[in-house]
């Protein structure tokens, strides 16, 4: 199969058997507080991660300039920028901190960033990754994660070894119901599968949350992916059981890829040049 139409369990694998020969970067956040967390899409969701290992604030891309409005201190911990690509919504983030005389770390894959225009060198700390097809980020956003928990990778292998592929095409619409502690790896796997897989719909939460009101009408067409978290209300469900933010990270987007075809992919490289064309998004080569 030609590298352009490699599926994301491909590269659910190959991120697996490099993650601990990688080097990291000697990142050092002290846990306070005031530590701020930027980030837009999945990126957004690393940010809740960050702040679980080092404390503080995580902010979206649709949130951080309201902070900033509202807010009336001028001094934090760190401000740090998360972005695989340092392009994209990263650049204007690090032109609106720069601005307003705030200094930021970037944290990324990419070893030109476009946002390194506003970032001093020694600010910026780029982690390992393979090469993937934009919006892909199993390589960049695992590395990020595997430094933040040092997960067990071999148990991760295992546990991916063992899982039975629900056909996701059966479906119109996947609900990512996980426990709480696992609430932002429900809504990267929502993410994933909405630009990965044309025609099917998905959201995700925690339990606490999710159970106010999202499931109550019953839905023949919904498949309810249960991660960490038992649900036994609904007429589809599928249960994936591991205690691990990685595992349950690459787990689902495992079975995301094992669904996925050619078309998908060219959907979503389509969609993809015509936004960043639209959006001014700047990269460098990502791809």
């Amino acid at each position: 199969m030609p590298e352009k139409i490699r599926h994301l369990d491909y590269y659910v694998l190959k991120t697996l058997e490099s993650l601990k020969s990688w080097n990291y970067p000697k990142l050092e956040i002290k846990r306070d507080d005031t530590n701020l967390f930027l980030g837009s899409g999945n990126a957004g969701c690393v940010c809740e991660l960050f702040v679980e290992r080092f404390n503080g604030i995580a902010l979206n891309v649709s949130e951080y300039k309201q902070f900033f409005k509202r807010v009336i201190r001028k001094e934090f911990a760190s401000i740090n920028i998360i972005s695989a690509s340092g392009g994209k919504d990263a650049v204007n983030m690090a032109f609106f901190l720069k601005e307003r005389g705030l200094e930021a770390n970037l944290i990324t894959c990419n070893q030109t960033p476009p946002a390194q225009k506003f970032i001093k060198k020694e600010n910026i700390f780029v982690f390992p990754s393979f090469v993937e097809p934009p919006t892909y980020n199993v390589s960049t956003y695992s590395s990020m994660i595997y430094w933040l928990f040092k997960e067990n990778i071999e148990e991760i292998k295992d546990f991916i070894k063992k899982i039975k592929v629900p056909n996701l095409r059966k479906y119109q619409y996947i609900f990512f119901l996980s426990s709480d502690k696992y609430k932002v790896i429900a809504e990267m796997a929502s993410r994933k599968v909405a630009e990965t897989l044309e025609g099917i719909g998905s959201n995700g939460d925690g339990f606490s949350n999710g159970t106010h009101g999202m499931l109550r009408q019953p839905n023949k067409n919904r498949l309810i992916f249960c991660l960490h978290q038992k649900y036994d209300l609904g007429e589809n469900i599928y249960q994936l059981n591991f205690d691990s933010y990685l595992g349950l990270m690459l787990g689902t987007y495992y079975i995301i890829g094992k669904n996925q075809t050619d078309k998908d992919t060219e959907n979503l490289l389509r969609d993809y040049k015509e936004i960043s064309k639209k959006q001014g998004w700047e990269f460098n080569k990502i791809w």
